[in-house]
């Protein structure tokens, strides 16, 4: 009797066929994106056809307690060990050496030798803007900053604002620092105005601050300012792209002004200082607010904000806090 070959014979010839590599190079550059690195670069034992896909990986993600698996996870001044920065160094570099992307999408550094060590970031950062990265994201400690008990002890590293790209031709589209000096001057207002996502966590501001210092920051969406200190004022007058601002104990700020802020729909804040003033004009598209202060009443104040916002608004939260 002749034999039909049915549905059953053409799948079990085909169990042992690697469809996965036979996918075109974009598609395999996807899937690796979505691995941490670490995983990316065991995808390349799996055959030939992915020895060296990890290498187009367009996000490059590094973290210290990934790398150094120890308890020298938290940066204290002088307690961490020199082998476990250049174990550090040395796993950064040689996934650097190695890369055969041409764009990057988004490099992400968290450490905690603060600026004990500077020359890697400098290269870091230059490499990341060579690829022309558009998200760059920068930690120089690890630590809970809600748990920090000596701030003495940090030591903070000098961010280098002029590495950044500048003008129109920039990539970068969002930055976050972390744990950083940052020098207010024209480098530092020419390279933040491509911006449209800006992150600052435990800044501090150094040299002339204006209270207008993100003006010039015209098409920015999102701002975030969090234990940054070393300046007394903020002002956000017509910053027309400008949808989203949370500030967050920021020693030593005493008031904030938001004017004109046309596209502004979500505002939050925690004030540390006890006689810090908010002046809000203007502010039409204004929905969801989230308000902690040391020093209000609750009650008029809750009032005066229902009457200045829009009046279909999502959240409006105000409270006093210890």
């Amino acid at each position: 009797m002749k034999r039909v070959r049915g549905l059953s014979d053409d799948t079990s010839n085909d169990n042992g066929k690697d469809r996965i590599s036979a996918l075109p190079n974009d598609v395999l550059c996807s899937i690796v994106d979505l691995l941490s690195i670490r995983d990316a670069i065991h995808t390349s034992t799996l055959s030939r056809r992915w020895k060296n896909i990890y290498a187009h990986k367009s996000t490059l993600e590094f973290d210290w307690r990934d790398i150094i698996s120890n308890d020298a996870n938290t940066y204290t001044r002088g307690n961490v060990a020199i082998r476990n920065v250049r174990n550090f160094q040395r796993s950064i570099e040689a996934i650097l050496a190695s890369y055969l992307g041409t764009k990057l999408e988004s490099f992400k550094v968290q450490c905690c030798f603060g600026n004990e060590h500077p020359r890697y970031f400098k290269g870091w950062i230059n490499f990341a803007i060579a690829k022309g990265v558009k998200n760059l994201e920068l930690a120089f400690s690890c630590d809970e900053l809600s748990e920090r008990t000596d701030w003495r002890a940090i030591d903070y590293y000098n961010f280098p604002t002029h590495l950044l790209p500048s003008g129109e031709g920039s990539n970068l589209r969002h930055l976050s620092i972390r744990t950083c000096k940052l020098r207010l001057d024209n480098i530092f207002t020419d390279r933040f105005s491509t911006l449209t996502s800006l992150v600052l966590c435990d800044v501090k501001f150094v040299g002339r601050v204006e209270p207008s210092m993100f003006s010039s920051c015209s098409k920015l969406e999102s701002l975030t300012l969090e234990r940054c200190y070393g300046f007394e004022s903020l002002h956000f007058d017509k910053l027309d792209c400008l949808k989203m601002l949370v500030v967050k104990r920021c020693e030593g700020l005493r008031s904030i002004r938001l004017i004109s802020v046309i596209n502004l729909t979500t505002f939050h804040c925690i004030g540390d200082h006890a006689e810090l003033q908010l002046r809000l004009g203007r502010v039409p598209n204004l929905k969801d607010v989230h308000l902690m202060l040391k020093r209000i009443n609750v009650r008029s104040f809750y009032a005066w904000l229902e009457k200045l916002i829009n009046p279909h608004y999502h959240t409006l939260v105000v409270a006093k806090c210890g």
